[in-house]
């Protein structure tokens, strides 16, 4: 009841981790169940009544069928979000100098794949979406762009060196980051005589989501970049800026109830774990070869209908640890005049998001038709290859 009312006070973008979910409906059958691979839905609605009676499905389904977390949605939601809450840049290469302090708001736009499912069963949504009813409900479509505020502090250092740290939050959710970098200066370029050569510095940053206890999202970020200060008028400096990033992006979860609207407690109240032999092969194979298993000793009321086997607490899961990388370019103009910083940027994507390590075979989604004997029963998970971009317009002061 906790969790079902913190849902109904949620921002739109908020994340809804309980309709990541799919099932299938094939109907129970003397105490078991022999799942049609034809009968996989990819859709909310796990875990309810609504399954018995699947849309444009002819001969019904079972009611109440069992969740299982749909981690190929689960991916893609994580890297586009990561994308979006990535630190931001906002500066030139050339440094504040050891005695230096910068102080700046920015705001950065990126758009997201709002009619994707990722997003349409991902995010909270208004409450005229109509979505915190059952897990079945989606949104009418995600937010076309996020609004992601940074509050960033930079302080120069001797050696070339800059230390800053940012917060970070994303409108109209409660997603909040906070983040650190440091910038090291390789060269300055002369401003005298040799003055065309460019300035040159690499950055390392990380942001890490704060106050969520269903997901972890950190993004961490290496780049390189060029830029020319030039001096107009005697007061205004401009300082046109490029380079290239790698977004590293980690996401994990939590233990996430796909059935917010049930109670597993009250279906099970004798709780028990058990051990028995692993089904998982290859990487994701528990060492010990065995995996523990909730077993119900009794008790408890059901919905009407619904055999023991299937209680509540089948209907949670841990979604499947990610690890992404995106590689991004990005372009910048920065004015300065007196203290006064004005800065403007803009990143894209300049590469197709990879995985850093191969998730396992069985974390995609099960197949819909028969294999062969041997053959792998799921589908590999995959990214979207959707290009995301990313503008940014900061304001700050720079003392020196």
């Amino acid at each position: 009841m906790a969790l079902a009312s913190g849902l109904a006070h949620a921002d739109p973008m908020d994340l809804s981790l309980s309709r990541l979910s799919f099932f299938n409906d094939t109907p129970w059958n003397n105490g078991g169940v022999s799942y049609d691979p034809a009968r996989w839905r990819f859709m909310g609605g796990c875990g309810t009544p609504a399954t018995g009676a699947v849309p444009g499905v002819v001969g019904g389904g079972q009611a109440y069928a069992q969740c299982y977390a749909d981690n190929q949605l689960w991916a893609n939601l994580v890297n586009e979000l990561g994308a979006a809450l990535a630190p931001s840049l906002a500066t030139p290469a050339m440094t504040l100098g050891i005695a230096g302090l910068y102080v700046g708001y920015e705001i950065s736009i990126t758009n997201l794949h709002n009619t994707a499912d990722h997003w349409r069963r991902g995010t909270e949504g208004t409450v005229g979406s109509d979505v915190n009813s059952d897990t079945r409900t989606t949104r009418d479509n995600g937010d076309a762009a996020a609004f992601v505020s940074h509050l960033h502090v930079r302080k120069g250092l001797p050696f070339g060196f800059e230390l800053g740290t940012q917060a970070t939050h994303m409108h109209s959710s409660n997603i909040w980051a906070i983040g650190a970098d440091v910038r090291w200066s390789l060269f300055e370029g002369f401003h005298r005589n040799w003055g065309w050569l460019p300035d040159l510095a690499v950055r390392g940053s990380v942001n890490t989501v704060v106050g969520q206890t269903q997901y972890a999202l950190t993004v961490v970020g290496i780049d390189g970049m060029l830029s020319k200060r030039f001096t107009v008028g005697g007061s205004v400096r401009l300082s046109p800026y490029l380079g290239a990033q790698a977004l590293f992006i980690f996401g994990d979860s939590g233990v996430v109830d796909l059935t917010p609207s049930r109670n597993a407690r009250a279906e099970c109240p004798r709780q028990e774990i058990r051990y028995v032999p692993d089904p998982n092969t290859g990487v994701g194979r528990s060492p010990s070869g065995l995996v523990g298993q909730v077993v119900c000793n009794g008790g408890g009321t059901l919905p009407a209908g619904v055999p023991g086997e299937l209680n509540d607490t089948r209907n949670s899961a841990v979604f499947q640890p990610v690890r992404i990388l995106r590689p991004r370019g990005f372009l910048g103009l920065q004015m300065q005049w007196e203290i006064l910083v004005i800065t403007a940027e803009f990143g894209v994507d300049i590469g197709s998001p990879s995985f850093l390590n191969t998730p396992p075979a069985d974390a995609g989604r099960p197949l819909t038709q028969a294999v062969s004997a041997g053959a792998s029963t799921r589908a590999p998970l995959t990214l979207d290859g959707y290009t995301q971009w990313t503008t940014t317009l900061g304001i700050g002061l720079a003392f020196h």
